[in-house]
């Protein structure tokens, strides 16, 4: 049932980390126009459209709530059918104890298709997406869960323009730092130190600054 495409184990990505919303939602755009695969995007809050640049369809959750619905119907059914005509009926205002009282039958089997399709949903979800407990965090980068956006790229996957490109049009698009070979970590199973190398940018270096005053004459 875990959906395998979404996993990050022994891969590789091209990313691009973004600050703005509308910047990652415009790069998105333009990297599909140009043929380009996108893996996946992975964002501190939801942003508007993004699932549709995508291309991603509407999800067949509702089918899986739909049937945990219609399961629980039927078990709140069998519950109160067993329990008044079959296990213990019991004759009350003279109501006959068959399958004529359906209707008094009607809250349980409510209650019931409410219940079934609220944890049918949970769980669903939570195995479909691999949020399961346990399951240590992938990240890209240390801030993709705070205030920045990682656009991925699979370097697998097979690409219509050369990468060199991808990252060209990633800074174009207003990438603040773009990497052609990315791997995930997560911070429960990495060191400090390992930590630190990952989310420390390298530093432009400096000329030394050398005087443009004469000595004075002694």
């Amino acid at each position: 049932m875990v959906d395998k495409s979404i996993l990050l184990d022994n891969k590789k990505f091209t990313v691009g980390i973004f600050d703005d919303s509308d910047k990652l939602l415009h790069a998105v755009k333009t990297l599909k126009e140009k043929g380009v695969k996108i893996f996946d995007c992975y964002t501190p809050f939801p942003v508007h459209h993004l699932d549709h640049a995508l291309g991603y369809h509407r999800t067949n959750l509702t089918i899986g709530a739909f049937l945990c619905g219609m399961l629980g119907c039927l078990s709140g059914f069998t519950l109160a059918y067993y329990m008044n005509v079959v296990d213990w009926p019991m004759i009350i205002g003279g109501k006959p104890q068959d399958i004529s009282v359906f209707t008094s039958f009607i809250p349980v089997m409510f209650e019931l298709t409410i219940l079934f399709t609220a944890f049918g949903m949970v769980i669903m979800f939570f195995a479909r997406s691999r949020m399961i407990h346990g399951i240590k965090e992938d990240l890209l980068s240390r801030r993709q869960t705070d205030d920045h956006m990682v656009l991925a790229i699979d370097n697998d996957e097979n690409q219509a323009i050369s990468n060199d490109d991808i990252l060209t049009l990633l800074k174009k698009e207003g990438a603040i730092e773009v990497n052609n070979s990315k791997e995930a970590f997560n911070t429960s199973l990495t060191s400090e130190e390992e930590l630190a190398k990952l989310s420390k940018k390298p530093k432009a270096p400096t000329k030394a600054k050398t005087s443009t005053k004469k000595p004075k004459k002694k």
